[in-house]
């Protein structure tokens, strides 16, 4: 006995799937099955892609990488002209520039920064640090944590640093061979260093540039909008790099200019900008850094990290035109016709449906989206198909001609954009357009508003509800309680009912495996809500936009609650990855949590399926008389408000429910403040308020 399910309205936005045999679910027989969704079309705007512009990073510290060469060299006796071997040490020595009065972390990493010595030395000349020998000692049994991964170094807190040129020098003091590591300071805030590449599109040999230049953060701190729209100061940028590693591990090093040449669009617009390589698949890593002036003549230096992904473009349009044909009375099937280039057969499309009103014109009436696969039909015609519920035409008494605007093509996994068209025409077959013109033409005397919710139901928003065979599972609702990002087990089960964890400890993982391992967890359950912490609210919500699973059967309350989610990236991914590489360790890049990979892995996520989470994002107590931080490290990479990890703006969701910002509690252990999945009033309150 098989039994289709329908759609019934639980709240707008919820899609939940009803039955009066929901005692007997198993979801191991939709396991993965991509959903093909909708958003009405005054949502189409959260659906486009981010200006590339807006995604890049901003910086008011400095990452310098360390190198110290031990070579051991033949000495020769004068006595005895006899030849020895001995070991010397060349030491690291760098010039940096502090040029505001804030107090200032300092902190050196490297996989051998228990054997190393460190002097530093302020503007006038004063040996403001020494390490001694106990000091070195004292630090071998310290680590430093950035995100949730420990790195052997030290770090401290230079008081009310005096402006100007400050000289570092590191020796080691039983290495052998090159070592290396980074030095971590910080600058004035009020003057960041803002960098990004001009495309979103960082496919095989695209053309890709990265830009950077100097802006007056003054009033502004943590208001991203703000900055973003601020020009760039005028300042004298004596040295400007950035430090390319490919995916297969070689690197190297690429001036940025002002002069309107090799990437820079305009001379003298004080943008500094080059052309960043393409010519590999993976995951390349980048650091800019620059050192200028200021406009009142101080000196500094800034670096920024990031990631990006070269994805090889796997499909293209084939035709001019592509369908639309009738599958039942309010489903259809969207046809694309493409060329498939390489073995990656499944892509995420999406785009913005038009179709036309009575009086001929073309009317937006719901974007569309979700995973497809190349199908091949008679005559070895190959197309992309996702299902359409023609309600949303209906509604507004549209009818053929029908177009798609915007359409996309974006990496499954990592979500790059691979091809984008201004529009595509849709021929409708006999029995749809039919159908659509004589449902129009009943409707001619209704007042209905394009940009309101009348007519609307929440079964509209995805149309490819799967068929469920019948299994012998009993109903078993649970409360799912999710960790993040190279995570260990951060939840205190207790203070949750009827609640189950997922376990994927300490491991790297994009929001599509993290969302993959989540769905097959889930299996055993007949539904289930989900708490999660930092990246388990970005893989929840990609779960539940882009596949069927027990989050569409759950009901009761809050369908996903997070805290400290990220949202919209962080600045550590990039920095992180650099330091990974270093110590040849750690959990990896991840270019799902950079600000960039993010914008693009929100325009596939339906504002309906936003709606349907809770969030919460908190920071450090702050006082007034003393420099405050969750973590000293990671406050260099962050702006206030943080948490350590997540920026008070970047764990904001367009669309979502903000349930507030608490202070007080930082992202992880470890931290100056409690670990904000410890806050046992709001685990109770999301236990009391979730969905199951």
């Amino acid at each position: 006995m098989k039994n289709t399910y329908n759609f019934a309205r639980v709240s707008l936005g919820r899609v939940a799937l009803v039955t009066g045999m929901l005692t007997s679910l198993s979801f191991s027989a939709i396991s993965a099955q991509p959903k093909h969704v909708m958003a009405a079309p005054q949502h189409m705007d959260a659906q486009r892609l981010v200006s590339p512009e807006k995604s890049g990073v901003f910086s008011h510290s400095t990452m310098v990488r360390v190198t110290i060469n031990n070579e051991t060299e033949p000495s020769k006796s004068l006595n005895t002209k006899m030849s020895s071997a001995k070991s010397q040490s060349k030491p690291f020595t760098q010039k940096i520039f502090f040029d505001g009065s804030q107090d200032s972390p300092m902190v050196l990493l490297g996989p051998n920064a228990n054997d190393w010595m460190m002097n530093v030395r302020d503007s006038n000349g004063f040996e403001v640090y020494q390490d001694t020998e106990s000091a070195r000692l004292k630090a071998q049994g310290q680590k430093v944590t950035i995100g949730n991964q420990d790195f052997n170094g030290r770090q401290f807190v230079i008081n009310s640093p005096s402006v100007g040129e400050w000289q570092v020098s590191v020796r080691s003091l039983n290495g052998n061979g090159k070592e290396k590591g980074f030095l971590l300071y910080k600058g004035d805030p009020e003057f960041k260093l803002y960098s990004y590449r001009d495309t979103q599109f960082t496919t095989l040999n695209n053309e890709l540039n990265v830009v950077a230049y100097l802006v007056d953060s003054k009033r502004a701190v943590g208001q991203r909008a703000e900055l973003l729209s601020r020009s760039p100061v005028t300042s004298s940028i004596t040295r400007a790099f950035v430090e390319v590693t490919w995916p297969d591990g070689s690197s190297k090093k690429f001036k940025l200019n002002d002069s309107g040449v090799k990437g820079d669009n305009v001379a003298g617009d004080g943008k500094y900008s080059i052309k960043l390589p393409t010519d590999q698949l993976g995951v390349y890593k980048t650091q800019v850094y620059v050192e200028g002036t200021r406009p009142d003549g101080i000196q500094y230096s800034r670096s920024v990290a990031d990631l990006y992904p070269v994805e090889l473009v796997s499909h293209r349009l084939a035709e001019k035109q592509g369908s639309i044909n009738y599958l039942s009375d309010n489903l259809a099937q969207v046809s694309i016709p493409v060329f498939q280039f390489n073995q990656t057969n499944q892509v995420f499309v999406s785009g913005e449906v038009y179709a036309t009103d009575l009086n001929g014109k073309l009317q937006p009436a719901a974007w569309l989206g979700g995973l497809a696969q190349t199908e091949n039909s008679k005559g070895g015609a190959q197309s992309l198909n996702l299902q359409f519920d023609t309600r949303w035409l209906t509604r507004l008494k549209l009818a053929a001609p029908i177009q798609i605007r915007h359409l996309k093509f974006q990496h499954a996994i990592t979500h790059v954009p691979l091809v984008e068209y201004r529009s595509l025409n849709l021929m409708a077959d006999p029995v749809l357009s039919n159908s659509l013109v004589s449902k129009a033409q009943s409707l001619a005397a209704t007042a209905i508003d394009a940009n309101s919710f009348d007519g609307i139901e929440s079964s509209m928003y995805a149309a490819n509800a799967p068929i469920k065979r019948e299994t012998t599972a009993t109903a078993n609702p649970k409360l799912m309680l999710v960790h993040g990002y190279c995570s260990g087990d951060v939840w205190n089960s207790s203070e949750f009912s009827n609640a189950v964890e997922f376990q994927d400890f300490n491991k790297n993982r994009s929001h599509e495996e993290f969302a993959q391992l989540i769905l097959s967890f889930g299996s055993s359950y007949s539904s289930y809500g989900i708490v999660a912490h930092s990246q388990g609210g970005a893989a929840a919500l990609h779960l539940y936009s882009r596949y069927w699973s027990g989050l569409d059967y759950a009901s009761g309350g809050r369908l996903i609650q997070s805290v400290g989610t990220p949202y919209q990236g962080t600045a550590l991914a990039g920095n992180l990855a650099l330091i990974g590489d270093v110590f040849g360790a750690g959990c990896g890049t991840n270019t799902d949590l950079t600000y960039s990979g993010a914008a693009n892995w929100l325009s596939t996520i339906p504002s309906w399926a936003r709606a349907e989470v809770d969030y919460y994002t908190t920071s450090f107590n702050t006082r007034w008389w003393a420099y405050d931080y969750c973590h000293l490290a990671t406050d260099m990479f962050l702006d206030d408000p943080e948490d350590g990890t997540t920026e008070k703006w970047s764990g904001q969701l367009s669309g979502a429910a903000n349930k507030g910002h608490k202070k007080g509690w930082c992202h992880t252990r470890g931290m100056r403040d409690p670990a904000q999945y410890q806050d046992a009033g709001r685990n109770n309150a999301m236990d009391d308020n979730a969905a199951r």
